[in-house]
Order: C-alpha cells, then sequence, then structure tokens
C-alpha cells in the first residue's frame, strides 16, 4: 500500500468511456468493453483500475 505522502495525482490526458455489467467483490469489471475516447473531457468519473 502507497503512504499518502508519496503519492502524486495528475490530470489525466486522456479519457476512455467503458461500459460494463457489474464490479466484481475484488474490484475488477464484469463483461468491460471499451467505446471509445471521449472527446470532451468534462466532469467523467475517473476510476484507477489496479
Amino acid at each position: 500500500m502507497l503512504h499518502p505522502k508519496s503519492v502524486i495525482w495528475l490530470q489525466p490526458k486522456l479519457v476512455v468511456e467503458i461500459e460494463y455489467m457489474a464490479w466484481t467483490g475484488d474490484r475488477k469489471l464484469r463483461y468491460a468493453s471499451c467505446k471509445g475516447l471521449r472527446e470532451v473531457q468534462d466532469n467523467a468519473t475517473v476510476y484507477e483500475l489496479d
């Protein structure tokens, strides 16, 4: 686990739209598919996947 002082936050340069059915218990996407790059980087929810 990272120490909070070692984390560096960055602004995303590319945002990809993903469609999925559900999150699994171990935080993976179930039945995910990439829909493509978003044209406008609006207030989209961004998730970091392990």
